[in-house]
């Protein structure tokens, strides 16, 4: 089985064709009316099994006109879109540029293709130009929008819209960008969480006038709570997308993570014992499906799952002591 990154780092030129208005640029989490245009040939897409409105997330125009479609920023569904949308946080409105990068055809996810996938070895990357210009932008108050201005119950619901995205991506088995929209999610989480520390210990320093600290610090304390059941969740979400990769010593480090603030949790235990049996460890891998079918013991799943590492470890020791057998011999 073949591995692929989670987290390719693409690096993209943005030429700027015409000026916009210098005052006015998207914000993360801002809707906004991107035009956008190809300026390569797709065929060779073609060819590898794949169709350039899926892997961008939307429909182009089959003439040449632009095609103006409405965004999210920071909320992008597919690889290519994740770029386009890298590219936005750096323009103007009504600023125009052409967008060019290179991207190996291995990095597209199985899921985009409308065919088997026939890649020739001969294609180490394509090279992709689009002009874009943002027309128009649903500007939000800073308050609403600027992640250092947002408080903690902003950013929490930012972290929930993102893991909410991401679990669907990730049932369509769009891997890379569920991977993605996780870690924004975990991103958000993690300044939220940190707020509420600064608040708290604002607190505990007294500088919150009596009459509401107590409230106030309830409140703070149950939306900690809320954040760290998250935290749990998307470390064993991140781990779920690294086994599909076969990155099991990133999946066991995140599993790690989920089990820190919650030992119960079956299927981080459940990830963590595939992520061992990937690395061979049989004998941990047991370990964990045992802990795990102790919570939930009416699950088939992790039954089956027993008797075949117990079947690749019986198989596993047999060949190890065969070699020894003739080494010695």
């Amino acid at each position: 089985m073949s591995i692929k990154k989670l987290d390719p780092n693409v690096d993209f030129t943005l030429n700027i064709l015409e000026k916009g208005d210098p005052n006015v640029i998207v914000e993360e989490g801002e809707f906004f009316t991107l035009e956008i245009k190809k300026l390569f040939d797709t065929s060779v897409l073609k060819s590898l099994g794949y169709d350039l409105d899926n892997l961008i997330g939307f429909v182009l125009h089959k003439n040449e006109l632009p095609t103006s479609v409405g965004q999210r920023l920071g909320f992008f569904n597919t690889f290519l879109n994740e770029i386009i949308h890298r590219a936005i946080y750096k323009m103007k409105l009504n600023e125009l540029a052409e967008l060019s990068f290179e991207v190996n055809p291995d990095l597209f996810e199985e899921s985009f293709a409308f065919t088997n996938k026939h890649h020739s070895e001969n294609i180490v990357h394509l090279d992709l130009k689009f002009q874009l210009r943002v027309t128009n932008v649903e500007k939000k108050k800073p308050h609403e929008c600027l992640i250092y201005k947002l408080d903690e119950s902003q950013l929490f619901n930012l972290c929930l819209e993102h893991k909410a995205d991401a679990n669907e991506l990730f049932k369509r088995s769009h891997i890379y960008t569920a991977f993605k929209r996780y870690h924004k999610s975990m991103s958000y989480l993690i300044i939220a969480n940190q707020l509420i520390n600064d608040k708290i210990r604002q607190k505990e320093e007294n500088e919150m006038s009596e009459s509401c600290e107590d409230d106030v610090l309830n409140k703070l304390n149950d939306l900690k709570n809320k954040l760290k059941e998250q935290k749990a969740i998307l470390h064993s979400n991140l781990a779920m997308c690294q086994l599909k990769s076969c990155s099991y010593d990133m999946a066991i480090i995140n599993c790690n993570k989920c089990l820190e603030i919650d030992c119960n949790n079956v299927k981080a235990l459940f990830r963590r014992a595939q992520a061992r049996t990937g690395c061979n460890d049989y004998d941990d891998a047991l370990q964990d499906y045992r802990a795990a079918l102790k919570f939930d013991p009416n699950n088939e799943e992790i039954k089956k799952r027993i008797n075949h590492v117990e079947s690749l470890k019986k198989t596993y020791n047999d060949a190890i002591s065969g070699r020894l057998k003739k080494f010695f011999s």
